[in-house]
C-alpha cells in the first residue's frame, strides 16, 4: 500500500462526520425517502403503501417478509403492500427497505470494485439478523424484532465506507488498504447513519456495543451470541462447550441451547432470509 494512500479519504470522512449527514452513494431515492419519513407526523399508511408499490422490487420483498414464517403465524397469505406493512410493522419495514437498497447497489457499475465486499457484508448481516431473531425469541424480555433489525443494521457503516471509496481517487483503480480503513472507522459511520435514519437509541447503542469489547444490553448480548453461533456453525459440539463460559450467553440464560436445534430453526425460517437477502 502506498504510504499516504487513503489519508485524503479518511480526512474527508471525518470532515463529513463533523459537518453534517452521511449519505450512502447510489441508494435508491425511494429507499432514502421512506427511511427518513417513516416516523413523520404526516406519513400515513396509505402514503407508505403507495411509495412501496411504486418500486415493484421493494413491494415483492415487503410482501415476502409479511408471509414469512416469522410474521405469518398461521394467518392468511398477504398480497398487498398496505396489509404487509401492518403485519410486519415499521421497524421491520426499515430492514426490508435496506435489503432492497443494498440489492440495488450490487447492480451499479460504478461500484464494481467494491461490489463483492458489499455482498459479503450484507450476506453476513442477513445471517446474523436471522439467527439473532431466532435466539431472541428464546429469551424473555428481549425484543426479537429489534434483534432482527440490529443484526441487519450493524453492517451499514461498512457499506457506507465501501460505496464512498468507489468514488475516491485513491481507490478508483484498486482497493488495497481499504479494508483496514473500513475496520477502523465503520462504527462511527454506523452510529451517525442510524441516528439520521431515526433509529432509537436502544438499537444504535446495541449495534455499537456489538462491535466493541463489552455490552450493557440484552440486545447486544443477543448479537454477540449469534456471532458466536455463526463463527462455530461447522462445529456444533465445540459451540455447545463454548456457550457455557460465554458471558453474553450466560447473562441471557442461553447456555443450555442445542446448537443443532437452533440451526434447524434458522433453516425452517429461511423465508426471512429470502426477503432480506
Amino acid at each position: 500500500m502506498t504510504k499516504n494512500k487513503g489519508i485524503g479519504f479518511v480526512n474527508r470522512f471525518v470532515r463529513d462526520m463533523g459537518q453534517g449527514g452521511l449519505e450512502i452513494a447510489c441508494f435508491p431515492d425511494v429507499a432514502t425517502k421512506l427511511v427518513r419519513s417513516l416516523d413523520g407526523d404526516f406519513m400515513t399508511m396509505p402514503a407508505i403503501a403507495r411509495m412501496i408499490e411504486s418500486e415493484p422490487g421493494l413491494c415483492v420483498r415487503v410482501i415476502g417478509m409479511a408471509n414469512s414464517a416469522a410474521f405469518q403465524g398461521g394467518g392468511r397469505a398477504i398480497t398487498d403492500a398496505r396489509s404487509a406493512v401492518v403485519r410486519i410493522g415499521l421497524r421491520s419495514l426499515r430492514a426490508v427497505i435496506l435489503a432492497f437498497a443494498v440489492a440495488s447497489l450490487r447492480d451499479r457499475r460504478e461500484l464494481k470494485l467494491v461490489q463483492s465486499r458489499i455482498g459479503e457484508v450484507w450476506q453476513g448481516s442477513v445471517s446474523l439478523a436471522t439467527l439473532s431473531h431466532i435466539l431472541a425469541m428464546r429469551v424473555r424480555g428481549v425484543d426479537s424484532e429489534g434483534a432482527l433489525l440490529g443484526g441487519l443494521m450493524q453492517g451499514v457503516g461498512r457499506i457506507y465506507l465501501l460505496t464512498e471509496a468507489a468514488f475516491d481517487a485513491d481507490f478508483r483503480e484498486d482497493i488495497e488498504g481499504l479494508d483496514d480503513i473500513v475496520t477502523q472507522w465503520h462504527v462511527g459511520a454506523l452510529g451517525k447513519i442510524l441516528a439520521q435514519w431515526g433509529f432509537g437509541t436502544n438499537i444504535i447503542e446495541a449495534v455499537v456495543e456489538f462491535h466493541g469489547a463489552g455490552s450493557r444490553s440484552g440486545l447486544a448480548d443477543i448479537l454477540k451470541t449469534a456471532r458466536l453461533f455463526l463463527d462455530h456453525q461447522a462445529t456444533p459440539d465445540e459451540l455447545k462447550t463454548l456457550l457455557q463460559d460465554f458471558e453474553p450467553a450466560v447473562r441471557l440464560g442461553l447456555t443450555h441451547l442445542d446448537p443443532k436445534e437452533v440451526f434447524e430453526a434458522v433453516n425452517r425460517d429461511a423465508s426471512v432470509g429470502s426477503a432480506l437477502g
